[in-house]
């Protein structure tokens, strides 16, 4: 018999979509950070999935503006594609970084979404996440790496800033658009605990005056 996300604790919860601009004032976007956060006496686990929409520009540069029409709707159609970060087992009263760097343009104007199905508290009034369990929270920035033609566009003046305090982890830089905190991720479960009562009570509401026919 399977049990669902109420008995056994599994929830799914997402961002929802998030742009990512090409540039980070005036250096690139190249890292996710995701951040679980086990603030309990017992080990916790969740799997990690990003979604990427790809920039709708094939050849993005620094300098491409495009063409547009002033007072133009605009639409722009790309495909999704899942990355899995992994499945975490998080220690207790730990934090767990999840650092992705991207190589190129791949978050250069796209859209993600973080995904993460796991130990998470959902709220049975409200179906929002809440503390008692594993906490998330993501961001995008800049990693230092110096990668890709943006390089150039790095005042001389701040790169040796960028390197001498660059390392392997974390970024130098994050864009603040970008930060997804725990309170705004939304579940994704369609049987939300808030919605059972209500569907029992339609359900029964309908059986009963199916029964006056």
């Amino acid at each position: 018999m399977s049990m669902d996300h109420r008995s056994k604790k599994q929830v799914t919860i997402t961002t929802g979509p998030i742009y990512v601009p090409p540039i980070n004032i005036f250096v690139p976007n190249d890292k996710l950070i995701v951040t679980l956060k086990n603030p309990t006496h017992k080990k916790l686990q969740a799997t990690v999935t990003l979604g990427l929409c790809p920039s709708p520009d094939s050849s993005p540069s620094p300098c491409a503006g495009g063409g547009y029409v002033n007072n133009s709707v605009q639409t722009f159609e790309v495909n999704e594609t899942d990355i899995h970060l992994g499945t975490f087992k998080v220690d207790p009263m730990t934090c767990l970084r999840i650092e992705r760097t991207f190589d190129n343009f791949e978050l250069f104007d796209s859209v993600i979404r973080i995904t993460a199905t796991g130990d998470f508290e959902i709220c049975k009034d409200s179906c929002q996440p809440i503390c008692g369990l594993l906490e998330i929270s993501s961001v995008v920035g800049f990693s230092g790496s110096f990668g890709g033609p943006f390089a150039t566009a790095i005042p001389a003046e701040m790169t040796a800033l960028y390197q001498a305090y660059y390392t392997s982890s974390g970024v130098l830089g994050t864009d603040e658009q970008t930060h997804v905190r725990y309170a705004e991720y939304v579940l994704c479960d369609t049987h939300c605990p808030c919605d059972s009562d209500s569907d029992s009570s339609s359900s029964s509401s309908s059986s009963s005056s199916d029964g006056h026919y």
